[in-house]
């Protein structure tokens, strides 16, 4: 949903201003889909907005659903008929979802071992694309009756946010605002591929938002093989802005690993990731996420969970705060690094 066009609309017709209130907190807060549906408006008004301001600037394809009910994916068509994918996930039990965000349609990095890296980018999104797949999430548990709300955002779908940083920090402000989503800063995060300079912005626009570094590997050469924008951004350059984000904000950082077979997951590997993090300094605020790499069309394989337990205890050892993600949605293509369309 555009607000502000919204809110030209209802000026244009000589509303009350209330108006924009009462049907942001319909659209936002109670998941209406239609101006049908905000009974509360005059009907003349309802007829009159939903060619003049949709609620949705994109539409339903289609919408899969892993066995184990704790994620879906949806296709959802853009306007000028491209295609993006959005993902709900459920982390842990309890009534709080999670919704992944795309930020662009496909992607320009080019990591390797990414499904969506193989597109090449198409486009970026707007600001209004990017929110309204929250809303569409918000609408769908309403519709399908799930129960549950949703209570985080992360941006780790399709495309680099920092590539596409003025569309993606208004839809963080739009989500964050008490009028609209009113979701908590803490509660969102972000995910770059290392855009140094992105970075260092976010840290002075957005100190409460969380970061997520996806790292991968902590050698230029494996890193550059891995993420190509090594090359633009090597890790003396990103340890650099990681050291300033952590003294600016005092947030916890969490750096991203996918473990690929025979790659990056011998011990040799951990001992440089644990080097990365003592070079960026407070390492208490830093949290390691590690990824078993989920199958894509790309010539990789995932590391074995032995592996990965190995890899976990090695940078234990060395000090550091370390998870192995649940890889929620795989069996429905809609886990990390498989959003493609």
């Amino acid at each position: 949903m555009d607000a502000e066009r919204l809110a030209r609309t209802l000026q244009a017709r000589g509303e009350p201003k209330f108006r924009l209130a009462q049907i942001l907190e319909a659209v936002y807060k109670r998941g209406a889909s239609s101006y049908a549906e905000i009974t509360s408006l005059p009907a003349p008004l309802r007829e009159a907005l939903g060619p003049a301001a949709p609620i949705l600037s994109l539409t339903e394809r289609r919408v899969l659903v892993s066995k184990d009910g704790r994620a879906r994916k949806a296709a959802l068509a853009l306007a000028d008929g491209l295609a993006i994918e959005a993902v709900l996930l459920k982390p842990k039990p309890g009534d709080a979802w999670s919704v992944c965000v795309s930020v662009q349609a496909g992607c320009a990095v080019g990591c390797t071992f990414c499904a969506t890296g193989l597109m090449g980018l198409r486009r970026d999104l707007t600001s209004e694309e990017i929110v309204d797949q929250v809303l569409f999430w918000l609408q769908y548990l309403r519709r399908e009756k799930v129960p549950g709300r949703i209570t985080n955002v992360v941006y780790m779908g399709m495309g680099e946010p920092f590539h596409n940083y003025e569309n993606v920090a208004e839809s963080l402000r739009a989500l964050t605002d008490p009028a609209r989503a009113g979701l908590a800063q803490r509660h969102v995060a972000v995910s770059t591929s290392g855009l140094a300079p992105g970075i260092d912005r976010f840290a002075d626009d957005f100190p409460q938002v969380s970061l997520a570094l996806s790292l991968h590997a902590a050698n230029d050469e494996l890193r550059t093989k891995l993420v190509p924008v090594n090359k633009a951004y090597p890790l003396a350059k990103l340890a650099a802005s990681v050291r300033k984000y952590l003294d600016k904000t005092n947030r916890r950082l969490f750096l991203e690993y996918v473990l690929l077979s025979g790659e990056n997951d011998a011990p040799k590997h951990a001992d440089e990731l644990a080097s990365f993090v003592r070079r960026v300094g407070k390492p208490h605020l830093v949290h390691v996420n590690l990824i078993v790499w989920n199958p894509t069309r790309t010539a990789h394989a995932p590391s074995s969970a032995a592996n990965a337990r190995a890899f976990k205890a090695r940078l234990e050892e060395s000090g550091l705060s370390v998870t192995i993600r649940k890889n929620l949605g795989q069996d429905i293509q809609g886990a990390c690094g498989q959003l493609i369309q």
